[in-house]
Formats: C-alpha cells, sequence, structure tokens
C-alpha cells in the first residue's frame, strides 16, 4: 500500500491562490496549468518559484487542510420493493483548513503587482467576493506527485487569538465552482 506522504520538507502540502481573472482561460473554460501558479520546482527542496506574472498566494502557515468531494444523493422508496432507491447528484466540493494568519498573505502584499491575488490579500479577495483559482499539493509541488486544482471563492476566513494561543489563527474555505482537475508535477528541476 502506498501512501500519500506529507511529512518530509520537498514534499509538505501546498496551497496556491490566484484571482480567476489572471488565469488561463480558452474558450471560455479554465484550462489549469501549473505555471499559472509556478514557473518552476526544486525535486530536492520542493521550494516552487512563483509566477511574477499572476502573483499568487502561497499560503503560509498551513496547519491541516481537507479536501471534500460530497456526491449528493437522491433516494425514494417503491411500494414493490423491500429497500430505498438510490441515485448520486452533483457533489459539493469545497477545500478548508487552518492556517496561522501572516500579515503579508492575509492583508496583502505591497510590493507585489497592484490588482493580483498577493497584492490584495485573502482578506480582500473573500471580502470582495472575487472569484479565484486554487492548486493544491497535498504530497508537494515535486514531479509525479498529483495535484488538484479548481475555481471558486474563498469563504469562513475567521481570525481568532487566544491567552492559549497567541498568535491569530483562522479557518479558510474556498468553495469550489464545479469540479476539481488533477495533474501531475512536471516542472521539477
Amino acid at each position: 500500500m502506498a501512501y500519500i506522504n506529507a511529512s518530509t520538507a520537498n514534499q509538505r502540502v501546498k496551497l496556491f491562490i490566484i484571482k480567476a481573472s489572471d488565469a488561463t482561460v480558452v474558450n471560455g473554460e479554465f484550462t489549469y496549468p501549473q505555471t499559472d501558479f509556478y514557473s518552476a520546482t526544486n525535486n530536492t527542496t520542493g521550494v516552487a518559484t512563483l509566477n511574477t506574472t499572476t502573483d499568487p498566494i502561497q499560503l503560509p502557515g498551513l496547519q491541516d487542510i481537507t479536501i471534500n468531494n460530497a456526491n449528493g444523493s437522491y433516494r425514494w422508496k417503491q411500494l414493490d420493493q423491500a429497500g430505498e432507491n438510490v441515485i448520486t447528484t452533483n457533489a459539493t466540493n469545497s477545500l478548508s483548513g487552518n492556517f496561522v494568519v501572516d500579515t503579508t498573505a492575509f492583508w496583502g502584499d505591497a510590493t507585489a503587482t497592484s490588482g493580483h491575488a498577493a497584492y490584495e490579500g485573502l482578506f480582500k479577495l473573500s471580502n470582495d467576493r472575487t472569484p479565484v483559482v486554487f492548486l493544491v499539493a497535498p504530497s508537494g509541488v515535486i514531479d509525479d506527485q498529483t495535484v488538484l486544482m479548481g475555481n471558486g471563492f474563498i469563504s469562513a476566513l475567521a481570525p481568532t487569538v487566544s491567552a492559549d494561543s497567541p498568535v491569530w489563527v483562522s479557518p479558510i474555505t474556498l468553495e469550489v465552482n464545479g469540479d476539481y482537475t488533477k495533474a501531475v508535477v512536471t516542472l521539477g528541476a
């Protein structure tokens, strides 16, 4: 049995977010090239060279993440059967997790290009209901590892601080519009 490894330095989970308006679109559809997020990755260190044209947010301080793909269902009973019938309906897809709030990623980076995700920050993207495109790498951005991409909206930001947790921590949810797209990393060096 092979497990998804997220424990070594080069295979740490990564989440990248860009504005949907900066993503590659062909014939009205997102095509999700990995180069929208990074131009290269290092197979030894797992570090990604961020795309300087789209200025993605690589979410720092990620504590946990859940990739949700919940198919709906419709059930009915018939008088001529002893058991229920069921069919699946459209899936509700989302990413959720918690992260230690980094002021630059949360409020925006004034040194990034104006109008891009990194410049605006997570709070503005969520508050303005800005459509985003994301890439999540469950076992890092090294060659031959699977990544999931999609588009949607940021929601559920709720930064919290307490005496027991003296750093700001926030949940985050990416409400996915439609399906996930699966790809394999091929940009490593």
